[in-house]
């Protein structure tokens, strides 16, 4: 016997129907943002801050001595042995010349040997150019201090994550550090800089874990910027580290120690000169997933109004554990002071404009793939 409805029944089923359908297709195409939503909007009362907890003061003015007094300001003692004391600066690359450019101008007053990683590859298998290596020329200045290592890229398979791809990409960093590390004397004191390369310590910073003697690992806390130094998040960074290399030591971006030094210098996060670069990093990357299907979130007018809104690029609440953190993050504010800035990114304003407050308009050039 045929089920007969009612046409009063058969009213409210198709529009049922009709929200059920429209239910599943956002669901499909927003799950990630959804499932962040839930997530990271209630974080705050049931998680807490995975990174170091003790922030030891930072105390620096122009023109300050690097004597004991300077160490003893910080809890430390003057390093003993410091002419054999070298710094290490060792960065994955992915696609950031410019701030690599603004990077090396920091640091090669103190660093000794960069080191620099890379793959025609991203972390999850799709082909990109070799950007270092095809434009190595830029870098000519610091050509002596430049060890250079590539590594072949691949596709992933179904069993295989950018999570791996990430971890044996530091692991091919370690191998690396071990390798140069045997040139050195015995009893070289290597201080090794483990950050992304848009996790840019400063020049004082480093002066100061050079002269005194931190102990094996030390966190620095960065002022955390994001697409420019226009929007700043606060002082939220904190995965970069500094460490005494032993033979024991490998290259990580995780927590090693629970003290950090406060203040220590900047991350730019997504800080690109180009629309296109946007999309190699939102694709390319270990958190790749948060696309989640919906590819929308590429489109490079939907970024360039982000990138000048200063909201998340994938329509995500910000990763905070406290809710005062939370609402501060989903509403930043501009920026219109340009203090404390890398020395290198002032002195060249007009080529770095776009990293500037007011600064915010991307060029539309396609990445190479």
């Amino acid at each position: 016997m045929a089920l007969r409805l009612s046409p009063r029944l058969k009213i409210l089923l198709i529009p049922a129907l009709f929200l059920t359908v429209i239910l599943i297709i956002v669901l499909s195409q927003y799950h990630y943002q959804i499932r962040n939503f839930i997530s990271y909007g209630t974080r705050p009362l049931w998680d807490k801050a995975d990174g170091p907890s003790h922030i030891i003061p930072h105390f620096y003015a122009e023109g300050m001595m690097l004597d004991t007094h300077a160490c003893k300001l910080h809890g430390w003692q003057p390093r003993e042995d410091l002419e054999n004391a070298k710094v290490l600066d060792a960065v994955l690359m992915s696609s950031e010349l410019d701030l690599l450019e603004i990077r090396l101008n920091e640091l090669n007053p103190l660093v000794d040997r960069f080191f620099i990683l890379e793959s025609n590859a991203t972390f999850t298998g799709l082909p990109k150019e070799t950007y270092f290596a095809n434009n190595r020329d830029r870098f000519s200045q610091f050509e002596k201090k430049i060890s250079y290592r590539f590594v072949p890229g691949y596709a992933l398979t179904d069993e295989q994550t950018a999570w791996k791809v990430e971890a044996n990409t530091r692991t091919a960093m370690t191998q690396f550090l071990r390798s140069y590390m045997t040139e050195f004397p015995p009893h070289t004191q290597s201080i090794v800089i483990m950050s992304d390369i848009d996790e840019i310590p400063s020049l004082p910073t480093l002066k100061l874990l050079k002269y005194c003697d931190f102990g094996y690992s030390l966190h620095l806390q960065l002022r955390n910027y994001l697409y420019s130094f226009e929007w700043f998040v606060g002082m939220t960074s904190w995965r970069a580290s500094v460490q005494l290399w032993d033979q024991g030591s490998f290259y990580s971006h995780r927590k090693s120690t629970d003290f950090a030094l406060a203040d220590a210098g900047w991350h730019c996060s997504y800080c690109f000169r180009t629309l296109g670069e946007y999309i190699t990093k939102m694709t390319g990357f270990s958190h790749a997933d948060r696309i989640g299907g919906n590819m929308k979130l590429l489109d490079p007018r939907r970024i360039q109004d982000i990138v000048c809104k200063g909201t998340d690029i994938f329509g995500m609440l910000p990763e905070a554990y406290r809710y005062a953190d939370l609402l501060n993050q989903m509403s930043l504010e501009p920026v219109t002071s340009g203090m404390y800035l890398p020395r290198f990114l002032l002195d060249n304003a007009d080529r770095f404009k776009f990293l500037l407050p007011g600064g915010c308009k991307r060029e539309v050039i396609e990445t190479q793939s």
